[in-house]
């Protein structure tokens, strides 16, 4: 039996006839329970550095629903199995109020500029250049999958990441993210993802507009650069003055996203088409409105000689590495302008191009710049498997929206907290012999760190002065290591 030729359009989203939710908030406005319990703090409150950083958070919100943020991130860094919204509010020991927290998210996701603005200003402390330092940033854009005809912005999207069971497209959310890209001394590259926007597709964008408002259509392109406008702003609020790199993959190195992003002053860092339209640099004495040569290049000629390689040593993902490179200046209709191309040669023989906006900058920089975008899929991948972003089970967009940012956000305090931490406070592997004891400490482990220190300070503080105090705590170790 012949094979069904699969087809190349994008699917149209099926959801089953369902019933209007059971659950109607109005109806419980209409009769409300004036005896219902009301959440005041969290069940294992937070500590240490990380409630001085949501102190921050809290300091931009309405003071009527600010106090609710430390209980939700509290539940947020405790809950275990699929982390739902309704996982975080018991984790939380959220009462009868629960959909006050809905709310929360909501007010979040509203608050989502301000709030990352906090957030930024916390890195910037931490963080922040001296003179003659770069920033260096990465933007690229992940899919959270979902399902529902009423979950509010979602719709079909390609897949980046399928499995064996998966297909070429999914239904869901499609984020636009921004982050910092900084450099541990021991552990490499670490992201700092500091805010997101919503991708929404045209077709799916009435139904958001005729509910919320004025909701225009925007590309991935228009959304980064809004991205970059914000992060601007506010760094220069803060009186940072340091240049500005971006490294992105090569589905943002096009004309519509990099002009205006050249604009701003800001270098780019990226790859190019193996088949990408170069020319060679104008002729000297030409006049001065001629931009591009009379002759075409050919990247796949290029890498293919045998003369004209060199080797550079740089760092990639944690290690120095030996490999050969081309740089030549060529010019781009991408820009209509000059840039740098740098042709790697790895170890298979096998070849990359990438460019750089800066005609004047070193291959080292851009090589490594290009090493360290790694970081950002690693935080997708951290703020998809330790954090359950997507898995909140929420229909609101705007709380959809926050639910994202707090993840996010979750994943950048927490690497804050822990930045200056030793290694043995974060993991202790003695009781994994199979282990490598000298693999560098993983988000989880730092995650489960503060969750560890908070159940401590809740626990052990109650136990009783007694000449058996040690053993009672050697079994509320253990079992902090069960829990945790």
């Amino acid at each position: 039996m012949a094979k069904r030729k699969r087809s190349q359009e994008r699917p149209q989203p099926k959801h089953k006839k369902q019933q209007k939710s059971q659950h109607d908030k109005r109806e419980r406005l209409l009769c409300q329970n004036t005896r219902r319990k009301k959440t005041r703090k969290a069940k294992v409150p937070l500590t240490g550095t990380m409630k001085k950083a949501v102190s921050v958070l809290q300091a931009v919100m309405d003071p009527r629903i600010a106090f609710r943020l430390a209980i939700v991130i509290a539940g947020m860094l405790l809950a275990d199995g699929r982390r739902t919204a309704s996982s975080w509010f018991v984790a939380a020991g959220v009462k009868d109020d629960w959909d006050r927290f809905y709310d929360c998210l909501i007010s979040v996701g509203r608050t989502s500029g301000k709030l990352a603005t906090a957030v930024l200003g916390l890195v910037v402390q931490k963080f922040a250049p001296g003179p003659g330092d770069r920033i260096l940033l990465g933007m690229d854009d992940s899919p959270t999958a979902r399902y529902g005809r009423h979950v509010e912005g979602a719709g079909v999207h390609h897949n980046p990441t399928p499995g064996p069971a998966d297909g070429e497209w999914l239904y869901g959310h499609n984020w636009v993210v921004m982050a910092w890209l900084v450099t541990h001394p021991l552990w490499g590259v670490i992201a700092q993802p500091l805010r997101s926007m919503l991708y929404v597709r045209e077709v799916d964008v009435p139904k958001l507009a005729d509910k919320h408002g004025a909701w225009e259509f925007r590309t991935k392109h228009q959304l980064g650069v809004e991205l970059l406008e914000w992060f601007l702003k506010s760094i220069r609020a803060l009186g940072q003055k340091s240049a500005v790199w971006l490294v992105v993959d090569g589905a943002y190195a096009m004309r519509p996203f990099l002009v205006p992003v050249l604009k701003m002053g800001v270098v780019v860092v990226s790859r190019l088409r193996k088949d990408a339209r170069l020319f060679d640099l104008p002729p000297a004495g030409s006049h001065g409105n001629r931009i591009y040569g009379h002759n075409r290049i050919s990247l796949a000629r290029r890498a293919g000689q045998r003369r004209g390689w060199q080797t550079i040593t740089y760092r990639n993902r944690g290690i120095e590495v030996t490999r050969q490179y081309q740089t030549f200046l060529a010019t781009s209709k991408l820009i209509s302008g000059q840039i740098r191309v740098v042709i790697l040669r790895f170890e298979d023989q096998s070849w990359a191009p990438y460019f750089c906006t800066d005609t004047s900058a070193q291959v080292r920089d851009i090589l490594e710049a290009v090493a360290a975008r790694w970081a950002i899929e690693e935080h997708f991948h951290d703020v998809k498997e330790v954090w359950g972003a997507g898995q909140q089970q929420v229909r609101n967009v705007w709380s959809s929206i926050g639910c994202w940012h707090l993840n996010q956000w979750l994943y950048t305090l927490v690497e804050l907290c822990c930045w200056d931490s030793d290694k043995s406070q974060l993991t202790d592997r003695g009781a994994r012999r199979w282990d490598n004891p000298d693999r560098r400490p993983s988000h989880a482990d730092r995650r489960r760190s503060i969750s560890r220190k908070m159940l401590q300070k809740n626990f052990l503080a109650a136990l009783p002065s007694a000449p058996d105090n040690r053993k009672i705590r050697r079994l509320l170790d253990v079992l902090l290591d069960l829990a945790t």
